[in-house]
């Protein structure tokens, strides 16, 4: 395992860079040679995460946007591909997650994770994986969950759950279709620390009537590992998946949970 993971000449994409799990990846990448286009939906965290790209002496562009239209994403792929050259590495790592019931989600909510996730998900690999194929060589990670397996859904996440499994299904289905030069997996985080969880646990702390923090280290607890994720743990994963590593890994969901939902 001494081989050093050099993406020299790769250019990706990433969805949801400009903080938490898809900035650490979009740095990740860049740190091992690739060029990276950064997406988000905050233009300014977007600007931001390709700043630090370029700092590092790689090309980048900040392409902010909200991916649940085709035209915007139409609009982001190619301005990557412009900016870039072209796209060999794409990561779907944008998303949201609402801590509701079913009984009192509405339309809209389930449209924003349906749509922002699983169509996103759809759409960014419809428009980039014919051009991986062409050239006859790409790498596609899209963001899946450790609650999109049989039997671990969490209640009070309908919408995001939904869409976890999905972007799963999507993923194993891309990964026979896109074969051989193009492989296609997903990554499932677990509990991450990141501004997203911490509202997460807010959310639970209210409705519980019990604070944030006492949600936060129940979380904490029913980890085997003890220890909550950090955004480059996940980031590893993403650059093992596109690395030489990890040429005849496709049709996977590699779940980095630390552990759950195993713990008793």
């Amino acid at each position: 395992m001494s081989e050093q993971i050099d993406l020299s000449g790769r250019r990706a994409l990433v969805t949801g860079a400009g903080r938490g799990i898809g900035k650490a990846i979009a740095i990740r990448l860049a740190a091992a040679g690739a060029d990276v286009a950064v997406n988000d939906l905050n233009p300014e965290t977007a600007s931001r995460t390709a700043g630090e790209i370029r700092a590092l002496g790689r090309r980048s562009a900040a392409l902010p946007g909200n991916l649940r239209s085709t035209e915007t994403v139409h609009a982001i792929c190619d301005g990557a591909v412009d900016a870039l050259g072209g796209v060999d590495i794409l990561v779907n790592n944008a998303g949201i997650s609402l801590y509701r019931s079913i009984v009192d989600c509405t339309e809209d909510d389930w449209d924003a994770h349906v749509d922002g996730m699983a169509k996103a998900t759809f759409l960014t690999m419809r428009r980039l994986a014919p051009q991986m194929m062409e050239r006859g060589w790409g790498r596609i990670v899209n963001l899946g969950s450790y609650v999109a397996q049989l039997n671990t859904v969490t209640k009070f996440f309908g919408p995001y759950c939904a869409a976890k499994f999905a972007i799963v299904g999507l993923t194993q289905v891309a990964a026979q279709e896109f074969a051989p030069h193009v492989t296609v997996n997903a990554i499932g985080p677990g509990d991450v620390a990141t501004e997203m969880m911490e509202a997460e646990w807010v959310q639970e702390g209210e409705r519980r009537g019990i604070p944030a923090a006492e949600v936060k280290e129940e979380y904490r607890r029913r980890l085997i590992l003890e220890a909550f994720e950090a955004p480059d743990d996940i980031a590893g994963g993403v650059l093992f998946l596109c690395s030489p590593l990890a040429n005849h890994v496709t049709a996977s969901h590699l779940v980095m949970s630390g552990g759950l939902p195993f713990k008793q």
